[in-house]
């Protein structure tokens, strides 16, 4: 392989993925894997150069967007051609993302036949290069599963699925109840050391490809009065919506809803708090997912089964 002809294939297939910078960059995925916010974009600081790659890329990889992995491809890919040794697993990473199953979100059929392409030419290269490419197994693999033709888990991915009816359960714990579909597991309730308050979670895939949180979280009002929990629970969500609702058994229950994310700015997901006043005690619905109609009709099927059966008196555990 001419490797300067085909660089510049490269960099002319992600012509407009380079253009913009990154939604997140990997210093910022980086961030978010260790549970911190992920800081914009900024020239200076995220400059591509090898020790930026050396320092973010192996832990940053899995929780970018598609636009901001399309981004970095090309600046990984000349890396790995520069640096078939690398000790810092900066190769890895790019070969690990190239492999099935796609994200949820989906990155690998983001893909045009051009940058196809160039991904096939180089997971070929590292295949059958006699040089020590420690991502030699990962990259076998890959073609193996995806970029061969009649890759398998390709060929998986592509068939039609077929839609199975979606089943219910009732769930909770102390004075408040739920029905939730099935595929979502709970966690148990846990105690928030330090801060006088219980929760209550539940996650998994709704409607075969997103992936949905549910909390519950109980605390007392005498702890953090209504006004209180409001204001701290606008100041993260930045509503758009704000109503007034029926929860049974509440003596008064609010309606929040805003755009958040969980790992990039550019995977927006709808999030939806419902705040219910039982006696003492203040129950919060907390849902989360993908803005798509299918997705968010389970969650509304959710907070309408929403309700409060028993009330807590203070000092009691839920």
């Amino acid at each position: 392989m001419d490797q300067t002809e085909y660089l510049r294939r490269v960099r002319l297939a992600f012509r407009a993925d380079l253009a913009a910078p990154p939604p997140l960059t990997l210093r910022g995925a980086n961030a978010v894997d260790g549970y911190d916010e992920p800081d914009p974009y900024d020239e200076a600081i995220d400059a591509p150069t090898d020790e930026y790659l050396e320092r973010f890329t192996f832990w940053a990889m899995p929780y970018l967007d598609a636009r901001s992995w399309r981004h970095y491809l090309p600046r990984l890919i000349e890396y790995a051609l520069a640096h078939p040794t690398d000790p810092r697993m900066v190769t890895e990473a790019l070969v690990r993302s190239l492999r099935p199953p796609d994200r949820l979100s989906p990155r690998l059929a983001t893909l045009d036949a051009k940058q196809e392409a160039v991904i096939v030419d180089l997971l070929k290269l590292i295949a059958v290069d006699d040089r020590a490419f420690s991502a030699r197994d990962d990259a076998i693999a890959a073609l193996e599963e995806w970029w061969l033709p009649g890759a398998r888990a390709r060929a998986a991915a592509a068939a039609p699925r077929t839609v199975a009816p979606t089943t219910y359960r009732d769930v909770g714990a102390g004075p408040y109840r739920l029905t939730l579909p099935a595929t979502l597991s709970g966690g148990g309730v846990h105690r928030v050391p330090g801060e006088h308050r219980t929760l209550e979670t539940w996650g998994g895939v709704l409607c075969y490809d997103i992936y949905a949180n549910v909390f519950v979280n109980l605390q007392s009002s005498a702890v953090r009065p209504w006004r209180d929990t409001v204001a701290q629970i606008e100041r993260w969500l930045d509503p758009k919506v704000r109503t007034w609702m029926e929860v049974p058994g509440a003596q008064k229950a609010l309606r929040l809803e805003g755009a958040t994310y969980r790992y990039s700015p550019a995977e927006p997901e709808r999030t939806t708090v419902v705040l219910a006043l039982a006696r003492s005690e203040i129950v919060s619905l907390t849902l989360r997912a993908a803005e798509r109609p299918d997705v968010q009709a389970e969650l509304n099927r959710v907070i309408n089964s929403f309700a409060i059966v028993a009330r807590v008196q203070e000092g009691q555990s839920p």
